[in-house]
């Protein structure tokens, strides 16, 4: 395993390195993961919450408090690669829109709402990771979404 990425939450840096199946680091403190094998996982001694897990070859994404985080798992001899869609959010597991809240040009504040998923009978908020204008949708209500696919894109200039 041995992935080390920093996140943001809540307004914190934060840097996680997953040591494995069911351990990971967060900033020098062990946090211990319960998985129930559809792709959530809880923190047993972590934060409160569920968390959604889905990997694709190198890529893993993390759905947690209404973020997505991508993470790309390298080893020694794997070359590192930009990171996909900047400025664009994505599913975290195979979902439906259930509900879209933004239109091209609206703005958004930093934790805004803009996607309402739902997936394993959870609706699963999708929401601004920065200020900015909505560029442009690339779904539509109802419609099967894939990890990784952008959703949305977001001017956060």
């Amino acid at each position: 395993m041995g992935a080390r990425v920093n996140l943001k939450y809540r307004e914190q840096d934060h840097v996680v390195e997953v040591l494995d199946r069911t351990h990971v680091r967060v900033d020098g403190s062990i946090v211990e993961l319960a998985r129930d094998g559809s792709g959530m996982v809880r923190f047993v001694n972590g934060p409160p919450g569920p968390a959604w897990i889905a990997a694709s070859d190198d890529r893993r994404w993390v759905f947690f408090d209404g973020q997505v985080y991508e993470i790309e798992v390298t080893t020694a001899t794997s070359p590192r690669r930009g990171t996909r869609h900047h400025g664009s959010l994505t599913a975290p597991m195979p979902a439906t829109v259930r509900q879209i809240l933004v239109a091209p040009g609206a703005k958004v504040a930093r934790g805004d709402t803009v996607i309402i998923l739902e997936a394993m009978k959870m609706e699963l908020p999708v929401r601004a990771p920065a200020n900015g204008v909505i560029e442009s949708v690339h779904c539509r209500e109802g419609e099967l979404v894939q990890p990784g696919v952008p959703l949305v894109e977001i001017d956060e200039g």
